[in-house]
């Protein structure tokens, strides 16, 4: 009976101490969410504040950039972060004559439109939304960025590698005077027939020779028997 007290006291107090310990790293990370999620809406807020600054031309654009990235670097939601740190970058290189000429849009234009761009993505992100789809102005400046970058540094641009050809026989050229030079007519060769009254040449004279020796021993033996 003893035994089975001790027990039972043991295995309460195992339960009592795990329960607790659960209890207390859900509370904690609530806590962390609760905090993570108040501190986004502030820099959201904060955001929302300088870009509006910035848009109507009140800020300080080294102060505010600098401010603007530290601040989207805090906030938790990946895709919020990502497109406002595009905004903010593309807001530091709008006014370079590269990004101006391949993009097509204006300094001026693009700020107007990457800050407001950026307003409606906060907006989003305080409503728990959908993110807003991205300008087709934006998108264009986003396609030649590197290359207006580079050209700005100094780059010239890479040039495009040779195609490799496979090796090939070199062959004449068929030109009208190199054929009638390099290939030349075929004679034309006539055969003559044998006339009348000549001797045969060739293998048809060898072959009537012997006929003609058996023709003439014939004879002398006919003269022969007629004697």
């Amino acid at each position: 009976m003893l035994d089975n007290t001790v027990v039972l006291v043991l295995l309460g107090a195992g339960i009592s101490l795990v329960t607790s310990v659960v209890v207390t790293t859900l509370h904690a990370r609530q806590i962390r969410r609760a905090e993570l999620r108040s501190g986004t809406r502030n820099s959201a807020r904060n955001l929302t504040s300088a870009f509006i600054a910035e848009r109507d031309g009140d800020s300080d654009k080294a102060e505010f950039l600098r401010d603007a990235e530290l601040t989207v670097m805090s906030m938790t939601d990946r895709k919020t972060r990502e497109r406002l740190t595009a905004v903010v970058r593309l807001l530091r290189e709008h006014e370079l004559p590269e990004v101006e000429q391949l993009s097509g849009v204006s300094s001026a234009t693009s700020k107007r439109i990457l800050c407001d761009h950026a307003l409606d993505v906060l907006g989003a992100h305080l409503r728990a939304d959908r993110l807003p789809e991205i300008p087709a102005e934006m998108r264009k400046m986003l396609s030649v960025e590197e290359e207006a970058l580079s050209i700005h540094a100094g780059d010239a641009p890479k040039p495009l590698a040779p195609i490799e050809k496979s090796s090939v026989t070199a062959r004449p050229r068929h030109t009208g005077s190199a054929t009638a030079k390099s290939t030349p007519t075929p004679r034309k060769t006539t055969t003559k027939t044998p006339k009348s009254g000549t001797k045969p040449t060739g293998k048809s004279g060898r072959a009537s020779a012997p006929a003609t020796e058996e023709k003439e021993e014939k004879e002398r033996e006919s003269a022969f028997w007629d004697d």
